[in-house]
């Protein structure tokens, strides 16, 4: 199991990736819900993964919900950090 640290760490890096163009398509937002899904314990990002699915719903995610994406994605990284 890893630790916060790593969690955050590997987190921090998929999401560095992703955000190379400063947005996020729907190919990102999913492997970033995977990543999420995988690594959450007791429902800790479940607010992010239903954000997702919201904004993935038609499957695009335009630059109003890219915005929105990324901002979940700062409070999930703080949420790492903290506990790390």
């Amino acid at each position: 199991m890893m630790t916060q640290k790593e969690l955050h760490d590997e987190f921090w890096l998929l999401t560095m990736s992703v955000l190379q163009d400063s947005r996020i398509t729907a190919d990102e937002a999913r492997v970033l819900k995977r990543w999420l899904e995988e690594h959450q314990r007791e429902g800790e990002f479940e607010f992010v993964i239903k954000k997702f699915d919201r904004l993935l719903a038609d499957g695009i995610i335009d630059r109003f919900e890219s915005s929105e994406a990324i901002s979940a994605i700062g409070r999930v990284l703080a949420q790492l950090n903290v506990r790390a």
